[in-house]
């Protein structure tokens, strides 16, 4: 069992499933030197022969014999949702903790199945990454809080991407499996509002989109949601890459690059003309760690990047309008406008590392634990049920967020 571990040396990291979530964590995991990669599982060869390559570990085609490593302290779970259950449970009984890509779960009786089994075994769970954890969002619920321009009355949130036309796999476009922008992408909208709102969301009404016939799931939504308190805050996404909002956070991407407003539409395009060439879950494997397309470069930090978003988002309070920006915070008050500029993140996404390490070394339990996850899952089931049943859902499993996280 690896659940003691000494807060001298970097925690020691094997990765189950290296395919896009992970080459997005990668840059972190490699500039992070409280992390140190040692082993990976994954089915395909090519991407097992590149950790192998990149980092001398081993890698294995069984995560279960990852899970013989005794050195193991904790492991990063980026694989389908619903296999999540039965993989957490061989995970935790070999005393490893978890970081588990997001959603932890498709349904809220698995997503409670993996906290009890969490906590019978006396690990640790932190499930992410999703943008909640990025440091704009964290100073804009630090200003809310500070009560400095009023209590908190209202939230915008708004992402246009081309999420539907990046390559799929075949679940990745059926709902009951996990598919469509409700499971994937309301998942960082909804960590952010309830951070910024403190947690206790009491109802939902929504709204989804489902209007291309060859990609049969949902790939826009809008939501009125309620806090407990009686602050409203309003989500919407498409990934139907027409309009793209990154326009709005002065054309950076959301991982924080410069990005060029002349590629964005050419999405359709590009998926419209491999398909008849190659089929469109190896093409997308080919894109990811390993393949042929593999885009090492993504794990060097740009001197020009900021810090990571998504989309915009307004935190309306009684005196200020409060909005995240990729190079701090901007607010507009009353009588006058500051740009509260914060530093360019030396690792990106070290806010994830940072709960990761105060939970395992220091026992500070984690904003992003399981029961945070369900509740965040619970919005996206209501967004869905809401939906299809065309009437406003009462929520049951929110929590509200911790006190060091204000």
């Amino acid at each position: 069992m690896s659940l003691s571990v000494d807060p001298q040396r970097p925690l020691q990291l094997g990765v189950v499933g290296m395919g896009r979530a992970f080459t997005i964590m990668l840059p972190t995991f490699i500039q992070d030197t409280r992390i140190e990669l040692v082993a990976g599982a994954d089915p395909r060869n090519e991407a097992r022969l590149q950790f192998e390559r990149d980092f001398g570990g081993s890698a294995f085609e069984n995560y279960e014999l990852l899970l013989d490593n005794a050195d193991i302290d904790i492991v990063y779970l980026a694989t389908p949702a619903n296999l999540h259950v039965e993989q957490i449970t061989k995970i935790v009984s070999a005393g490893k903790h978890v970081l588990l890509e997001k959603p932890m779960a498709l349904t809220i009786e698995d997503a409670q199945q993996i906290n009890e089994i969490v906590e019978e075994a006396g690990v640790h769970l932190v499930v992410g990454h999703s943008h909640g954890f990025n440091r704009p969002i964290q100073q804009t619920r630090e200003l809310i809080v500070s009560g400095i321009y009023g209590r908190l009355q209202m939230l915008t949130a708004l992402n246009y991407t081309d999420f539907m036309y990046r390559p799929r796999r075949p679940d990745e476009l059926i709902t009951e499996k996990g598919g469509g922008v409700v499971f994937s992408q309301a998942a960082h909208q909804i960590d952010i509002i309830r951070i910024l709102g403190g947690g206790c969301l009491k109802s939902i009404r929504a709204n989804t989109g489902n209007w291309d016939p060859a990609r049969k799931t949902e790939g826009a939504y809008n939501a009125l949601l309620t806090f407990e308190d009686g602050t409203t805050a309003t989500a919407t996404y498409s990934g139907y890459a027409h309009f793209d909002s990154d326009e709005l956070m002065d054309w950076n991407s959301e991982l924080g690059s410069p990005k060029n407003p002349d590629v964005y539409w050419q999405s359709r395009k590009k998926l419209t003309s491999n398909l008849p060439k190659i089929n469109e879950e190896d093409l997308k494997s080919s894109q990811n760690f390993g393949g042929a397309d593999y885009n090492s470069k993504l794990i060097n930090q740009d001197e020009s990047r900021q810090h990571q978003h998504f989309g915009t988002v307004i935190a309306s309070c009684e005196n200020a309008d409060i909005r995240p920006m990729p190079w701090g915070v901007a607010i507009y008050s009353n009588d006058e406008h500051l740009e509260n500029r914060l530093n360019i993140p030396a690792v990106p996404r070290s806010e994830v590392i940072d709960e990761i390490v105060n939970a395992i070394y220091y026992n500070v339990p984690p904003t992003h634990d399981g029961n945070w996850a369900l509740a965040n899952l619970e919005v996206s089931l209501a967004i869905l049920e809401s939906a299809k049943n065309r009437e406003e859902i009462t929520l049951k499993h929110q929590v509200p967020i911790a006190a060091k996280g204000t």
